[in-house]
């Protein structure tokens, strides 16, 4: 069975920019309720940070920068890729989440909540989403 990444990713992410502050992400990501914020710089990706990195923040994180924690070797795919590779690789390699990128552009996030709520569906068709 082939899926494509497009069917399971979450589309059009939250994402933060590298000259916002860790009090900014950690209020963002608490909004959204999310764990994972594509960070870009002047619309181009640069890095991702996770609610993991903001937590290694002392204080309040007014006076850092996204730029100074963000990771910039971020894990990106194409958007046609198969799914069950994209999961592979999160467990494979132990992270919580790819950028997805169509011609090189950010065009949505495949977390692992994602990959949970795809094999919800694949294990019980009713929950289809």
């Amino acid at each position: 069975m082939n899926i494509s990444l497009r069917a399971a990713m979450t589309s059009h992410p939250h994402s933060i920019r590298i000259d916002e502050t860790v009090q900014t992400a950690r209020r963002k990501m608490e909004q959204l309720a999310v764990h994972h914020l594509p960070v870009l710089e002047a619309g181009a990706l640069r890095g991702v940070v996770s609610d993991r990195d903001l937590r290694l923040v002392r204080g309040d994180g007014a006076d850092v920068v996204i730029e100074d924690i963000c990771i910039d070797a971020v894990v990106a795919v194409d958007v046609d890729i198969d799914v069950f590779v994209v999961v592979s690789l999160l467990a494979d390699t132990h992270i919580g989440s790819v950028l997805v990128t169509d011609e090189g552009k950010l065009c949505g996030i495949f977390t692992t909540t994602d990959a949970c709520r795809m094999l919800s569906t694949l294990l019980d068709p009713r929950r289809a989403v």
